[in-house]
């Protein structure tokens, strides 16, 4: 690797390396589906405390430049939940809102962390239009953070997001919202994001296939590590598209080559929303296919999963690189978790740790009380649980939230190119 490079992007399929480039998101060569990885000249990280918020960890984000940013991850050694359940060594990492801690991720995802990284990654100069699909946490955060700093966004997302598409600072007039209204879904809103990241004059964010998207999901990881100073035993997420448990995996493995940490593969515990759960489905049944699901069958179990944010019908489970490979490389093991069992985790979470949870948070920790329950965690064994969102009972509290208006509606039936290019022209 040429080390006047901080990173090259390499194949996770065939090899092939490419210089840095902030609008790659493929391999060229004719293969199978891959993901390609950052791969960063410097293998020890060397925390800059000097830059704000997550750009601390700049070393090994795909970035040139840093973006004015409050939040990271907080990471904390769980007392009252940890005794609850048992665990020694439970660790956990909060993204979100709790003042308290220290914790100010204003848009109470970690879903922010990654659209900083993307956002950065992005040339000052570029004189094109972002496109951004979204069931809800990863718009708010695009939303937020490219109203702070003027950068156009054209942001899609299913009616049923709408609620989740609040700042506490207002819109700038550069973030567009599309919305696939009807029984639209996370699936129907990608597609349209996709043709319209084709027309001239925009271009897409690319999603597990984007290298920033994936180091910034993975620096709660990278927070843990430097926190705790020993990689974990477990990890504990919930996914929707599995993106985060990939960049965790990814996180893991630069820890490992850096070599100050220990030399642990952890544990990748993933978990989704009953009835949707996808990616436990096939990990469950040994196959690294995805089922098939009739969009009329796929649309009625999306609409009974309380966490909407976990309900993506084309993970990047199969392919090079994937969700599939981490959980063989590192044993994991797969999680359902229903309405039910979420809401009352979440609950306990809140009276046990003092600030309240998502419900994809509550997926995570509800798999978690399945492992402990079914005597697969060690007591003694050290647990990091990705709280990947919380806080907004508190933000609501601390502070009068505004919400972002559709400029533009379209039904599933619409989402036709022709159609689609002149609504988006006129």
């Amino acid at each position: 690797m040429n080390p006047q490079l901080k990173y090259i992007l390499r194949c996770t399929l065939c090899g092939r390396e490419y210089t840095p480039d902030p609008f790659r998101l493929y391999c060229d060569e004719e293969h199978e589906p891959s993901l390609l990885r950052a791969v960063y000249s410097h293998k020890k990280l060397e925390i800059k405390e000097n830059l704000p918020g997550l750009f601390r960890f700049i070393d090994w984000l795909p970035v040139e430049r840093y973006l004015d940013a409050k939040g990271r991850p907080i990471t904390y050694q769980s007392k009252n939940l940890g005794h609850h359940l048992g665990l020694d060594n439970l660790f956990i990492s909060f993204n979100g809102y709790w003042p308290e801690r220290d914790a100010r991720i204003f848009t109470c995802s970690f879903k922010e962390l990654e659209a900083f990284s993307v956002l950065a990654r992005v040339p000052k100069n570029n004189q094109k239009t972002l496109v951004v699909a979204s069931a809800g946490n990863t718009g708010r955060a695009f939303a937020n953070i490219c109203s702070q700093h003027q950068i156009p966004l054209y942001l899609v997302i299913p009616e049923q997001s709408l609620s989740a598409m609040w700042s506490k600072d207002g819109f700038d007039p550069c973030v567009r919202l599309i919305v696939v209204g009807g029984n639209g879904d996370y699936f129907d809103a990608i597609r349209l994001a996709k043709i319209i990241s084709q027309l001239d004059g925009f271009f897409p964010e690319g999603g597990a296939a984007n290298v920033a998207r994936r180091d910034g999901m993975g620096l709660p990881v990278v927070d843990a590590v430097v926190t705790i100073r020993e990689i974990p035993d477990h990890y504990f997420q919930a996914v929707g598209s599995g993106t985060g448990g990939i960049s965790a995996y990814e996180a893991n493995l630069r820890f490992l080559e850096d070599g100050r940490f220990g030399n642990k593969k952890m544990k990748l515990n993933l978990a989704q929303n009953i009835p949707f759960t996808p990616i436990t489905d096939a990990w469950k049944s040994g196959s690294r296919e995805i089922t098939y699901l009739s969009e009329i069958e796929a649309k009625e179990r999306i609409n009974k999963a309380c966490a909407k944010v976990l309900t993506n019908r084309n993970p990047a489970y199969s392919l090079a690189g994937g969700v599939y490979e981490a959980l063989v490389d590192t044993h994991g093991e797969m999680y359902g978790v229903t309405n039910s069992e979420s809401e009352k985790t979440r609950v306990l979470f809140e009276e046990l740790e003092g600030i309240d949870i998502s419900p994809a948070s509550g997926v995570a920790t509800a798999a978690l009380i399945q492992a402990v329950e079914a005597g697969k965690i060690g007591k003694k064994e050290s647990i990091l649980l990705n709280i990947t969102s919380g806080g907004y009972k508190r933000m609501r509290q601390d502070y009068t939230l505004n919400y972002l208006k559709p400029d533009l509606v379209f039904t599933p039936q619409e989402i036709e190119t022709d159609l689609v290019k002149e609504r988006i022209d006129n």
